[in-house]
């Protein structure tokens, strides 16, 4: 039986102290797991003595976290309409249906139905004194048509350093998930980290968001580890 989040809350500066690394797992966004994250992420970067990051950094996780339960639970969506969604046409009918009918009731609906066919996201904190990653991996891969598209929005958020001129530049063919990746991009920006370390990488069974915040020189990123293997 899951342990309330009281209960877990309580752990969080023990298990901060005597681990490099702590996960959770959701089909669902509520309050409670909003709370829970931003203690997470507030007890490991104050016991890092990095807490100029806090607010960054718990903005950056709950849009990602809340990008991939949206993206299992339009999966789920799509299979109780009995459509297909790597079906151009069965697409694009979908997701007008499933953005006509969602709400917030929906929301606690389908995370029932996610929950109950194991569909969920995984939050992975990793952290030492040189560091901290951040991943957010949700066990239902993205769709090729969703991942152009995503892909096209990190190239163009690039090009800005304020979140609002993104959206009126792009005001037209911006949804929420592709405004929340130029979020990102963005805020990394604006902390000076460098926003090549936000990547999001797929595979045929999951999705994996990932950051990635240096705290020293001396942190070796994985991106760059990546690159040194290939030299």
């Amino acid at each position: 039986m899951a342990k309330p989040f009281l209960e877990l809350e309580a752990q969080i500066p023990d298990l901060v102290k005597a681990n490099s690394k702590i996960s959770v797992r959701s089909s669902r966004m509520n309050r409670q797991l909003e709370q829970y994250v931003l203690a997470v992420i507030t007890q490991i970067l104050t016991e890092m003595k990095q807490e100029r990051f806090i607010e960054m950094l718990y903005t950056i996780t709950k849009e990602l976290t809340i990008n991939g339960i949206k993206a299992n639970q339009k999966r789920v969506f799509f299979e109780d309409e009995g459509l297909e969604i790597t079906n151009e046409a069965d697409y694009e009918t979908g997701i007008k249906d499933y953005s006509k009918r969602f709400s917030e009731k929906m929301a606690e609906e389908y995370g029932r139905r996610c929950l109950a066919r194991g569909v969920y996201v995984q939050l992975k904190f990793h952290y030492c004194l040189d560091g901290l990653l951040v991943e957010v991996v949700n066990n239902t891969p993205v769709i090729k048509m969703e991942e152009v598209r995503m892909r096209e929005k990190m190239r163009k958020s690039m090009e800005y350093n304020d979140i609002a001129e993104f959206y009126m530049d792009n005001m037209d063919n911006t949804e929420g998930a592709g405004l929340g990746i130029a979020l990102i991009m963005i805020l990394l920006k604006n902390e000076g980290v460098d926003p090549h370390l936000f990547r999001i990488t797929t595979h045929s069974d999951k999705t994996v968001a990932r950051v990635e915040i240096p705290f020293t020189d001396n942190y070796v990123s994985i991106r760059s580890a990546e690159i040194a293997d290939l030299q």
